[in-house]
Parts: C-alpha cells; sequence; structure tokens
C-alpha cells in the first residue's frame, strides 16, 4: 500500500514486555510545525518524562519498558528517534494480573465517530489494582485519567497536541492522513483486553 503524509504528524511508539511477551502502545502527536531531528528528540524526551513521573506508577514491576520510537510519518522513510526508557519498569510490586488484561482510556477529539477516537491500553496490572474479574478499583481509573491529562498539558506547553489519527473516510483511504486534537479522556472500571496490542 502507497505511503499516507501525516503532515506535522510524530508517531510514538512505547514497545514493553511482560515475561517475554512484547506489547505495545502507540500515539499520535501534531508537533505544529515541520518535523525536524529536534522536535522528534524533543517528542521523545517528553513521552520519557511522562512515563517515568506518571504512566509507569499504574503498572506491575513485571512489566518492562524497552524502547520508545518516535517517527516522523509526514514523509515516506521518515527520521526516527530512539531512546531507552529511563524507566525500566512498572512501579508497582504486588502480584501482576493476566498478561492481556488492560485498563483503557479512549481518547475522544471534538467528533464522533470511529475515525475521530482513539484508545490507550494501560498494560501490566497488578492484582491490587484489580476490584474483582472484571473490573479495576475506582482509584485506578481517577489516576489513569489523571495521567493522560498530565501528557494532553506537557503537550500543550510543548507546543504540541496528542491527536487521533484518521486514514480512511466511508471506506475510501485518504489522500492525506487527517490528525484531529484529542479533547478529553473518558475511562471507566471495566478490565479489556490488550490481544490487539500485543505485537507476538
Amino acid at each position: 500500500m502507497a505511503f499516507q503524509a501525516a503532515p506535522q504528524g510524530v508517531q510514538v511508539r512505547l514497545q514493553m514486555e511482560q515475561n517475554g511477551v512484547n506489547m505495545e502502545n502507540v500515539w499520535n502527536v501534531d508537533v505544529g510545525a515541520a518535523v525536524t531531528p529536534t522536535i522528534l528528540a524533543a517528542v521523545g524526551v517528553l513521552f520519557d518524562g511522562w512515563l517515568t513521573t506518571n504512566y509507569s506508577l499504574l503498572s506491575s514491576s513485571s512489566l518492562k519498558y524497552n524502547q520508545i520510537i518516535c517517527t516522523d510519518i509526514s514523509v515516506a522513510n521518515g527520521a526516527q528517534d530512539i531512546r531507552v526508557p529511563t524507566t525500566a519498569n512498572g512501579g508497582i510490586g504486588s502480584t501482576q494480573a493476566a498478561g492481556n488484561a488492560a485498563l483503557v482510556a479512549s481518547l475522544r477529539t471534538i467528533h464522533t465517530g470511529r475515525n475521530f477516537r482513539g484508545r490507550t491500553y494501560l498494560a501490566g496490572l497488578a492484582q491490587t489494582n484489580l476490584l474483582d474479574a472484571q473490573h479495576v478499583q475506582a482509584g485506578m481509573v481517577a489516576a489513569l485519567n489523571l495521567a493522560m491529562n498530565v501528557l494532553l498539558g506537557d503537550l500543550l506547553v510543548a507546543g504540541y497536541k496528542l491527536v487521533v489519527l484518521s486514514r480512511w473516510l466511508n471506506n475510501a483511504r485518504r489522500a492525506v492522513a487527517l490528525l484531529t486534537e484529542v479533547i478529553s479522556i473518558v475511562t471507566d472500571t471495566k478490565i479489556d483486553s490488550q490481544q490487539r496490542r500485543t505485537a507476538n
């Protein structure tokens, strides 16, 4: 399939591992200008700092953070910034939950529909996070919501935006990918599955 540009777009991949099983989360960022190596590095530093101070604190210490890969998706064969995260593992030293169990944050834009919504999966849940087999503790929902809103704020301070990337419209591939700003985060206590985010 031919390359589809996302002007001003940077893709951020957090590659993780738990008990030998690879996982990842993918975010997209509108950097508000032509993407440069300096900008790629700045986005990488920002996500690394957020991972250390917020996101990692919500996962089991059995979850390992391997790489943060920032890729210029505005051009074909775009440059990358690849870094080993400052924080190596999740911050909760409790018995781990099932490997595919995840808490989900829904990324909402001003528009409705699948083309304008995204998801972040919190991998590496710990047993202490769980209320029962189907739900997490309410405090975990609040903590993930806070962490995601911190990310939104950090990006805005840097002049960037967390966005939802849309490549299709009415079952037709767009000529140019559309980046739409995330304006709110929605979470609930339901445990979801991260199977689609496992890289195996």
